[in-house]
């Protein structure tokens, strides 16, 4: 008995302390494979809806390109790409609920989060364009710069803040891409926001799609 107790005396000893830093550590990698291996939606997919998205806005450009005075992009064009963002959204939440079927815990619960946060905040530009329209604003404005800057600069910079508290760097450079997008739009013009609003799109989904993975992801100090 004397001998067993010593044997557990030594193999407590020998034991090495709980470092709170190190389980992080490998927590956070197996988070990483798992967003290799446990993608949302596959990469061709996104470029694809990225095109697409790209399509629509240069059909609003076209459609607006040589108005004077500018009066907005016409009644088809607008149906177009309302159909678009439908198909885009359909896509994209098929993706979704397949990939996270049967999945539960903290990220789906912060994912949800994510999706009202910028849901929120793609209802402001509406709103600011309303107010706009109230204000007597002219359609160059109303119908031109604000709708076409308008949500990549505040959903950008929304999702902006997300990927900074997630150090994600290819969502990072994602929305940055697109802010810069918004930003450029306010300045072309209320056609060439159109155009220049497209190309931001394009630029930040299919380079979110391409760059996206584990290496790309800010470090995290602990």
């Amino acid at each position: 008995m004397h001998g067993s107790h010593d044997i557990e005396e030594h193999g407590t000893d020998e034991e090495e302390p709980f470092d709170p830093r190190a389980a992080a550590r490998v927590l956070a990698d197996a988070g990483r494979e798992a967003r290799r291996e446990f993608s949302l939606t596959p990469p061709l997919i996104t470029v694809g809806m990225a095109a697409i998205i790209l399509g629509a806005y240069v059909a609003m450009w076209l459609s607006t390109k040589g108005q004077h005075p500018y009066t907005g992009p016409s009644p088809g064009v607008v149906g177009l790409v309302y159909g678009v963002v439908a198909v885009t959204i359909v896509v994209s939440a098929v993706c979704y609920r397949r990939a996270t079927a049967g999945v539960s815990g903290p990220s789906v619960r912060q994912r949800r989060l994510e999706g009202v946060a910028i849901g929120i905040s793609y209802i402001c530009s509406p709103l600011i364009q309303g107010a706009m329209k109230h204000y007597g604003a002219g359609d160059a404005v109303v119908y031109g710069v604000i709708p076409a800057a308008g949500p990549l600069i505040i959903v950008g910079t929304t999702i902006l803040g997300i990927a900074v508290s997630k150090e994600d760097r290819p969502q990072f450079g994602s929305a940055l891409a697109v802010v810069t997008g918004g930003i450029v739009a306010l300045f072309v013009g209320p056609s060439g926001a159109w155009l220049a609003a497209g190309v931001g799109l394009f630029t930040g989904v299919a380079g979110f799609a391409l760059t996206s993975g584990p290496r790309n992801r800010l470090p995290r100090r602990l």
